[in-house]
């Protein structure tokens, strides 16, 4: 009795460890992950998440997540859910998905749920694809980093899902005819100032 105990404890030991790992690294993160803005543009951003199942397990049937920012330099505009090439990988065959946008102080808070079906989403959905796409209105000069706080993911069962996040970062800078302008108005001044002498 022992003796087969034993057999059979040996045996799922090499199965575990010779079989293949289905755990995968999800990443969220943003694309560019950083960007030059002028002062005055708008700074336009996709969060992408990464590492699930290429068309198969595990995959994303709902998000919750806060994007931080600094909100001296960077004001919240607008954002459009889904990839804009591989459209929405939460709403497969336009049965439609809840989403929420509640914007804060130095933060925007994004929601999305599937509406599709657990084994449509593991069968269709792709491994890596942008989840919103964000607008940001720019405020003043300076760098303001984005970040991600993860409140929920959930697999296409409901389960959760751990991810680590990736930073990211809009350095603001005046327009290029605003540092003419003040440029050439300071050489004038000069200019004058010596012709005076």
């Amino acid at each position: 009795m022992k003796s087969r105990i034993l057999l059979l404890a040996i045996i799922m030991a090499i199965f575990i460890l010779f079989s293949p790992s289905t755990s995968k690294a999800i990443t969220l993160s943003f694309d560019p992950l950083t960007q030059v803005v002028n002062l005055g543009d708008q700074a336009v951003v996709d969060l992408i998440i990464s590492g699930l199942g290429d068309y198969s397990a595990p995959s994303l049937s709902e998000f919750d997540v806060d994007i931080l920012f600094d909100p001296s330099i960077l004001a919240f505009d607008s954002v459009t859910y889904g990839d804009p090439v591989l459209g929405d990988q939460l709403d497969l065959w336009g049965l439609g998905s809840l989403t929420t946008t509640t914007p804060g102080v130095g933060f925007v808070n994004l929601f999305e749920l599937s509406f599709d079906f657990p084994w449509d989403l593991e069968a269709f959905q792709a491994g890596s694809f942008t989840l919103a796409t964000l607008t940001f209105d720019t405020l003043s000069l300076g760098t303001s980093s984005l970040d991600i706080s993860i409140n929920s993911l959930s697999d296409a069962w409901g389960y959760s899902l751990t991810a680590t996040t990736q930073s990211g970062s809009v350095n603001v800078i005046p327009e290029p005819g605003t540092l003419l302008l003040v440029g050439s108005g300071l050489l004038g001044v000069g200019y004058l100032r010596r012709r005076l002498r």
